[in-house]
């Protein structure tokens, strides 16, 4: 084991605290200046000077925001926290690995296969980063139809000289992830390619095509907002705006709607009535959208499946509203729907082998925007998307090119996981499990693509060998934790695991606010609440906890697309476990939290602690 040094980074939150006395109380030695084997320093990396991040350069560090984990209490109280805190760092440090990492490489190619706006401004926009682009597709200078065919022409004569254009060149197979894009190309073979852009051609259609309408009474959405519609004083005109009612749209549909339906509800004497199945606001301005819409007096009618019975071709609505149990019917005077773009996807998308279901490929989920996907270095733009033709298309394809630089040559160095081939059983497990398509299995053994992982630790979480982790995130290193932070942490004991997508956020906004914590509680920040899997949360309390709480993203709102809904299935299964042995179940819990929701994190840790005192 390395022997683990303490490197005080003085920081606010942390005065009152004698750095040689946590040092001491934790059991490891304070470094002055000598020479380091492990570290534990007392701030997040991006926050230390320079010369020390230098200095630790090739070592095993745990960074650590030690003020988040104190809080405020009295002295004797803080120095405990402390040392706790520090120990269950200095258990990871001393165990942790330096597996291969992946160099950036500014060269890396960019598949941009399809047509239209999205597909040449992506091309444009990738090459002027500095990648050589290959633009393929049957006609990819050739605008979709939607697009408007002046402006794809001008962007079709200015490409950059990175740009090689290959027409008639389909896209038949792809596999792979960020860094170790395999593509089988029509009329080319196979290459090898960094990161992949989709943006086929297609069109803007009504999200209502299979409801029963009139379609020639049917208002166009755009001719109604280019001309709204007046009522009079005495006789108030009634509009119905389907958004998704046959089937939910995407986010970026409906929050257009929602705008439509606001801008309509200005008009004099008009009532505007929003139809949906599902209020998707997880776009970029979405919620705040659909509250203006409200305050604006727009009526918003959700209706389950089949729930909207049309009559008339339209011309009357009816539904059942469950808060009065009753049923109600509208003969709007305008219908009009929301519209969407839509292109045919490409059937090796449809390979439940290579790739993960639709909705899990394009999550309604904000952290998703720009053109990502759930798998690294893949991105999905324009019509294919469902983002609308002109300046939406053109703002996501230089989103996805600057995100792809970023992921290929920005310069940062992506964790690469360690694999022990000789205790995988080949089970595929990671494979199947990982959110981001990171890994695969090649000659044999597992391979993580390069620039893909994302650190979350999802895999380490469910392989049943503990043959997989990223650097620093093994089972053996964060057992090694638990064990020394619980040795230090007075009864009763309870640990929390923090999400770095939420917990970690709230723990800062209580540290800024000098909060006091129990005295036994032992946080331990995760990249991922998915990291935490079932056999963390029983060595937990076999280590002398009293209860565990799991504190992660929202549903939808997880970087790791599923890795919050892996962390409470585990937590349910804990829980489940202990009552089969006349154990408690409340001992285990998942938390769902927001970053910006620290008194929430402050209510559950209290009310949990108080639980499990004796």
């Amino acid at each position: 084991m390395a022997r683990v040094s303490l490197l005080w980074v003085e920081r606010p939150g942390l005065e009152g605290l004698e750095p040689a006395a946590v040092a001491r109380a934790a059991g490891v030695e304070l470094n002055s200046g000598g020479p380091v084997e492990a570290a534990v320093v007392t701030c997040p990396a991006e926050e230390a000077p320079e010369p020390l991040r230098q200095r630790l350069a090739g070592k095993p560090v745990q960074w650590l925001e030690l003020a988040a984990e104190v809080g405020g209490g009295d002295g004797a109280h803080r120095l405990a926290r402390a040392a706790a805190a520090v120990a269950r760092a200095a258990g990871r440090a001393e165990l942790a690995t330096l597996p291969p990492v992946y160099a950036p490489q500014p060269a890396q190619k960019v598949l941009v296969a399809g047509r239209g706006l999205a597909a040449l401004a992506a091309a444009h926009e990738a090459a002027l980063a500095g990648h050589p682009v290959l633009l393929a597709g049957e006609e990819p200078t050739r605008p979709g139809a939607d697009d408007d065919p002046a402006e794809v022409e001008r962007l079709a004569a200015g490409l950059p000289a990175g740009v090689e254009l290959a027409s008639g060149c389909t896209l038949l197979r792809l596999a792979g992830a960020a860094g170790d894009f395999r593509a089988e190309l029509s009329r080319r073979g196979k290459e090898s390619f960094g990161a992949v852009v989709l943006a086929p051609g297609g069109e803007t259609v009504s999200c209502e095509a299979e409801l029963a309408l009139d379609w020639s009474w049917v208002r166009p959405l755009p001719e109604l907002l280019a001309s709204p519609p007046a009522g009079e004083q005495d006789r108030w005109l009634q509009v119905a705006l389907l958004a998704g009612v046959s089937r939910p749209t995407t986010a970026g549909a409906f929050r257009r709607a929602v705008e439509a339906a606001r801008r309509l509800q200005q008009g004099d004497f008009v009532q505007v009535t929003l139809f949906f199945r599902e209020a998707r606001v997880a776009s970029e301005g979405g919620e705040r959208a659909y509250r203006a819409a409200r305050q604006a007096g727009v009526l918003a009618v959700r209706v389950p499946e089949e729930g909207l019975v049309v009559r008339d071709g339209g011309r009357r609505l009816r539904w059942h509203d469950p808060l009065l149990d009753e049923d109600l019917e509208l003969a709007p005077d305008v219908l009009t729907t929301a519209w969407e773009a839509r292109a045919a996807r490409p059937e090796f998308l449809d390979d439940p082998v290579q790739w993960p279901a639709w909705e899990h490929l394009l999550p309604d989920n904000p952290r998703f925007s720009g053109g990502r996907t759930a798998v690294s270095g893949l991105y999905i733009l324009g019509p294919l998307r469902g983002t609308p033709p002109g300046a939406d298309r053109r703002a996501e394809a230089a989103a996805a090119a600057g995100d792809l630089h970023r992921l290929l040559s920005g310069g940062e160095v992506a964790p690469m996981p360690s694999v022990r081939h000789t205790y995988c059983a080949r089970c595929l497990t990671c494979v199947r499990t990982c959110p981001h398509h990171a890994l695969g299995h090649r000659v044999d053994r597992i391979q993580p693509a390069p620039a893909a992982c994302q650190g979350c630790g999802v895999c380490a979480a469910e392989c049943p060998a503990e043959a997989i982790a990223p650097p620093g995130w093994s089972n053996p290193e964060l057992r090694a934790g638990l064990q020394r932070g619980l040795a230090l942490a007075p009864d009763p004991k309870l640990v929390v695991f923090t999400c770095a997508g939420s917990g970690r956020g709230a723990l800062d906004a209580l540290a800024r606010q000098a909060h006091t914590w129990p005295a036994g509680v032992l946080f331990y920040p995760v990249p991922c609440a998915g990291r935490v899997g079932l056999a963390l949360v029983l060595k937990a309390l076999e280590l002398g906890a009293r209860g565990v709480l799991v504190a992660g993203c929202h549903h939808g709102n997880c970087r790791s697309v599923n890795g919050n809904l892996r962390a409470q299935l585990r937590v349910d299964q804990a829980a489940r476990l202990l009552e089969s042995l006349g154990l408690r179940p409340e001992a285990v819990r998942f938390l769902p939290l927001a970053a910006n929701q620290p008194r929430r994190l402050a209510r559950a840790v209290e009310e949990m602690a108080q639980e499990v005192a004796p």
